[in-house]
């Protein structure tokens, strides 16, 4: 999971990947922020563009629909974006706003869930970054102040502790005015003020440029290394 607020650099960090290999799906109808993006990610289509890498739902179910067919029927990709996650939730809590019933809540719910496991047991050569919003918990008085991944309702954090426990690498995307005035970006690998949390050795420092090629080949070299070892 790739954990910010809106403008914190979440997709800019796309940038980086091989388009060749990645495949998007985005919840909201906008371009990538980058140069040239509208170039390298393409709308799929099974007619016109079979080739293309990016698609455009708000539907949790047909999200696990194409995680299933990237998986099974597109050996070629092995980067998978969601971008954003959030949204994914949000728009569907929108669209059923007038219910007056907790059946949303619990959909939302298990949709936020099944989303993250299917995600987790697809093929090893294809990693899955999971683009996510967040909000802040704590008055910094009588609890401490801490950021975490947003939910839609309160199912996900009563029942299951937090949406965190699915994910083993989560990043804190973070925007920093820096001395000549102008914005930083970049990760934050481990923070006591966030729910950040990544595997012992993985990253050696606590912040890493905002960049998912670079956290992609050092998950993959921590978990081949550790492989070895245990060989």
């Amino acid at each position: 999971m790739i954990m910010g607020e809106s403008g914190a650099g979440k997709s800019t960090a796309i940038r980086t990947l091989n388009p060749k290999e990645t495949f998007g799906i985005q919840s909201l109808p906008k371009d990538l922020p980058f140069r040239g993006s509208t170039k390298t990610y393409t709308a799929w289509n099974k007619d016109t563009n079979p080739n293309g890498n990016i698609i455009r739902t708000s539907n949790s179910k047909v999200v696990l629909q194409w995680l299933d067919f990237i998986d099974k029927k597109m050996p070629h990709i092995k980067n998978i974006f969601i971008d954003d996650n959030t949204h994914q939730s949000s728009l569907e809590y929108m669209r059923r706003i007038g219910e007056k019933t907790f059946d949303k809540f619990n959909d939302i719910a298990d949709n936020m869930v099944n989303i993250a496991q299917k995600a987790a047991s697809l093929r090893d050569d294809l990693t899955v970054f999971i683009l996510h919003h967040v909000k802040e918990t704590g008055d910094g008085v009588l609890e401490e102040k801490k950021i975490k991944a947003q939910t839609i309702g309160k199912l996900v954090e009563e029942k299951l502790g937090s949406y965190e426990a699915f994910f083993s690498v989560i990043l804190l995307a973070t925007k920093v005015k820096g001395e000549n005035g102008e914005p930083e970006y970049f990760f934050v690998t481990r923070d006591a003020n966030s729910t950040t949390k990544t595997p012992m050795g993985m990253f050696e420092v606590s912040k890493i440029p905002n960049d998912l090629q670079l956290v992609r080949d050092t998950m993959n070299a921590y978990y081949e290394a550790e492989a070895e070892q245990t060989v």
